[in-house]
C-alpha cells in the first residue's frame, strides 16, 4: 500500500505518543478521532482519526485490546483519569455499535457495503411477512394495501439488487441513475416512521412496536447504503450528508416519541410493563449504534479533506489505525 506524504498512516501499536496523551489526559477519544482535552493548548482540535478494521471480529479484537491498555492505567495515573475514563467509555460505546453493525466501516468501505446489502435483504424479507400488519399501521385500505406493500417491496428489491450489481462491476454511470430511486426508499421510510412517531399516544402504536422496529432497521441500513453508493459515484459530500440526514432524522423520530408520551399522563399510566420494555428497547436502538455512525461521518470528513484517505478507508486491514487530522 503505498502512503501518501501529507497522510500519517500508522498502527495504534506504533503510536506510543498517542497512546501517552490518551493515558496522561492530554487527548480523549470521541466517537473515533482523537481530540485534545480542555485545558491545554489547542483545546478541541483533532490530533488523528482512528480507523477500525472492516472484519467485525477484528475491529473488536482491536477495541478490546486498547481498552484494556487505557484501562490498565487507571489506577497507577493520577491525572487525567476522568479523561481516560471517557476515552475507555467511548470504545465500549464503538465496540457494542461494531457488534450490532457487524463491521464499523459500513458506510465506507468495499466489505462494508456486502454487509449492509446483506442486511437490506433479511430486512426485506422481514417486512414482507409482516406486510399486513404495517400495512394496517399506515392505515391504507387494505386491498388497495397489499397491491401498494408488493409494489413498494418490488420496488425496493430491483433498487436494492441493481445498485449492488452496477457497485461491483464498477460501473459508475448506472450507479447515478439509481440515486433518486435510494432517496426515494429512504424517505419513505423515513416519512413512515415520523409519522407513526406523531402517533405514539395511539392505542394502534405499542402492538405494532415490533414492525416499526424492523422499519427502523430498515432505516438505518438504507442511510447507510446511500452513503456507499454517493461515496462511490465519487461525491464523498452528499455521502456524508445522508450520514447527518441519517442522525438528524433518527434524533427527531426518537424525540417526538419522547415528547409525546411525556406530555401525555394518560398514556403513562395506562402503559404494561411489556409495551414498556418494547418502547425502551425501539428507544436504545439508536443510541447503541449513533457511535458507529458518527465515527464514519468523521472518516468520511477526513476523506473529503483528504481523498487519498479512501485507499486505507478501502483497503483491508487487522489492526486499528491512526490517520493524521
Amino acid at each position: 500500500m503505498s502512503i501518501d506524504a501529507d497522510v500519517l498512516y500508522r498502527t495504534i501499536k506504533q503510536s506510543p505518543d498517542i497512546i501517552e496523551g490518551l493515558k496522561t489526559g492530554l487527548y480523549k477519544i470521541y466517537g473515533g478521532v482523537i481530540r485534545v482535552t480542555k485545558g491545554h493548548e489547542k483545546a478541541g482540535s483533532i490530533v488523528a482519526h482512528l480507523m477500525f478494521p472492516s472484519d467485525a471480529e477484528k475491529a473488536q479484537e482491536g477495541i478490546e485490546s486498547l481498552k484494556n491498555v487505557l484501562s490498565s492505567q487507571m489506577g497507577t495515573i493520577q491525572s487525567g483519569i476522568e479523561t481516560l475514563q471517557g476515552s475507555v467509555n467511548t470504545l465500549q460505546m464503538l465496540q457494542s455499535a461494531n457488534l450490532a453493525l457487524s463491521g464499523l466501516n459500513l458506510a465506507v468501505s468495499v466489505a462494508g457495503f456486502a454487509i449492509v446489502c446483506h442486511k437490506l435483504n433479511r430486512i426485506e424479507s422481514l417486512l414482507h411477512s409482516q406486510s399486513q400488519k404495517l400495512d394496517t399501521l399506515l392505515h391504507l385500505a387494505l386491498d388497495a394495501r397489499q397491491r401498494e406493500s408488493f409494489r413498494d417491496i418490488a420496488s425496493f428489491n430491483a433498487a436494492l439488487n441493481t445498485a449492488r450489481q452496477f457497485a461491483e462491476m464498477g460501473d459508475i454511470a448506472q450507479l447515478k441513475t439509481l440515486v433518486h430511486d435510494l432517496n426515494a426508499q429512504y424517505e419513505f421510510t423515513s416519512l413512515a416512521l415520523k409519522n407513526t412517531a406523531n402517533a405514539v399516544n395511539s392505542p394502534e402504536f405499542y402492538p405494532s412496536l415490533h414492525e416499526l422496529s424492523i422499519l427502523q432497521e430498515r432505516f438505518m441500513y438504507l442511510g447507510l447504503f446511500r452513503s456507499f453508493i454517493q461515496q462511490k459515484i465519487g461525491a464523498p459530500r452528499y455521502a456524508l450528508e445522508s450520514l447527518e440526514q441519517l442522525n438528524a432524522d433518527w434524533l427527531e423520530i426518537n424525540t417526538t416519541i419522547v415528547d409525546g408520551i411525556s406530555h401525555s399522563p394518560a398514556t403513562l399510566q395506562q402503559l404494561s410493563r411489556q409495551d414498556g420494555d418494547n418502547l425502551l428497547s425501539f428507544l436504545s436502538y439508536r443510541k447503541t449504534r449513533i457511535e458507529a455512525i458518527e465515527y464514519q461521518s468523521n472518516l468520511l470528513r477526513l476523506a473529503i479533506e483528504k481523498p487519498e484517505i479512501l485507499e486505507f478507508i478501502n483497503a483491508s486491514n487487522d489492526e486499528i489505525l491512526v490517520l493524521a487530522a
